[in-house]
């Protein structure tokens, strides 16, 4: 919830307090810890951390100097040093989840309380705001309502009843290692490797621990024999090194599994003083790795947009319109890389392989002009 403070009346949030506003922050969990595996920050959206003056989150995490993508047996298709993609003093950077919440909430400070326990039953607008209805009976009000509750919004619900998820047919699994060292995985390295209907990605977030994701064709919401760990390790047992040794060295503790969903995108986010922001809006398959990265965006563009007028409601509509075609384009991209990434007939695999082995430096880095070049300041 957000009210308009003074004359002119998480990541929005602090955006948002930055430009004057009273926020609230109401979080579904019951307390706050470390949660999660990893995360990569890319430079659109490090350059607005920045600009909110948390330079010093780089610190938390380990800066990606090289990215890698290689073959099941451990060829190298494509090595790209981070310095020649558009970072613009905005590193891309390595993260435990936990690390981008700690920054965020030491940023939050004592300026924007934080209401933990607090499930969202639903909303209501009259004419003097938002009322948020809770669960457990506990209600709040505010000029706006901004919903950021994930995949599974219940505001998003709530605006378009009667909505599908969509399952890209595989779960993805995310692990993290302890203490791990091998000299195939120095830290700065952002490596990724692509099999037959199963691939796999790595690098380091702390100086002694590597994360990593496993991505392998399975129905939905099905258990896998023997177990994750027994599953993966037998998927990946002829996978190059040292991907056999990351999975043994994870305990079952540093191992989650999330199947992968996402939805289509929409023309109308929001209505009246309520928007959507993030995977309430958005959601995406992490193959880009901007699912993070889109909604710090948003959090920088609405604060923008909501300072610039004293009509919220046009405020929203314009934050909305401002988003919506880089997000779609976004979600789109995300769902077609892992379509190609996940096929499985061998001259499938080898023409994949051959695309990006022969793919021009020039191509390359106008995809990443477009994914990594996107600026706050260039968005006004």
């Amino acid at each position: 919830m957000a009210t308009r403070r003074g004359p002119s009346c998480d990541r929005s949030g602090l955006a948002l307090h930055q430009r004057g506003w009273g926020v609230e922050v109401f979080e579904q969990a019951p307390q706050l810890r470390e949660v999660g595996s990893g995360l990569m920050l890319s430079p659109n959206a490090m350059s607005v951390l920045i600009g909110l003056g948390l330079r010093h989150a780089v610190e938390r995490g380990v800066v990606v100097t090289l990215a890698e993508m290689c073959t099941w047996r451990g060829t190298a298709l494509m090595k790209i040093r981070t310095e020649e993609l558009p970072c613009e003093g905005a590193p891309p950077v390595l993260f435990h989840r936990a690390a981008v919440h700690g920054v965020l909430s030491e940023a939050l400070g004592d300026g924007i309380p934080v209401h933990l326990g607090a499930r969202l039953a639903r909303f209501e607008e009259d004419g003097s705001g938002v009322v948020a209805h809770f669960e457990d009976g506990r209600e709040a009000r505010g000029d706006v309502l901004v919903g950021a509750d994930g995949l599974r919004s219940v505001v998003r619900a709530q605006l378009h009843p009667g909505e599908r998820l969509r399952y890209a047919g595989q779960p993805c699994w995310r692990g993290l290692a302890r203490g791990f060292e091998h000299p195939g995985l120095p830290r700065g390295m952002l490596r990724e490797t692509q099999g037959s209907g199963a691939r796999f990605g790595m690098g380091h977030v702390r100086e002694d621990v590597v994360y990593w994701f496993a991505v392998v064709d399975w129905p939905e919401g099905q258990p896998v024999p023997g177990g994750d760990k027994a599953f993966l390790q037998e998927v990946f047992r002829t996978a190059h090194a040292p991907i056999p040794q990351l999975i043994a060295a994870t305990g079952e503790a540093d191992l989650l599994r999330n199947d992968l969903l996402d939805r289509l995108p929409i023309e109308q986010w929001g209505r009246g003083r309520v928007t959507l922001l993030g995977d309430a809006a958005h959601p995406m398959m992490p193959n880009l790795g901007q699912g993070a990265c889109s909604a710090i965006e948003d959090g920088g563009v609405l604060a923008l947009a909501l300072s610039g007028t004293e009509d919220l409601e046009r405020g929203l509509r314009d934050y909305e319109a401002r988003r919506r075609e880089r997000t779609a384009w976004l979600q789109q991209t995300s769902w077609r890389f892992g379509v190609m990434a996940q096929w499985k007939h061998p001259l499938a695999v080898w023409m994949r392989e051959q695309s990006i082995r022969l793919a021009p430096a020039s191509v390359m880095r106008r995809q990443y002009e477009r994914l990594w070049g996107w600026r706050l300041e260039a968005d006004r």
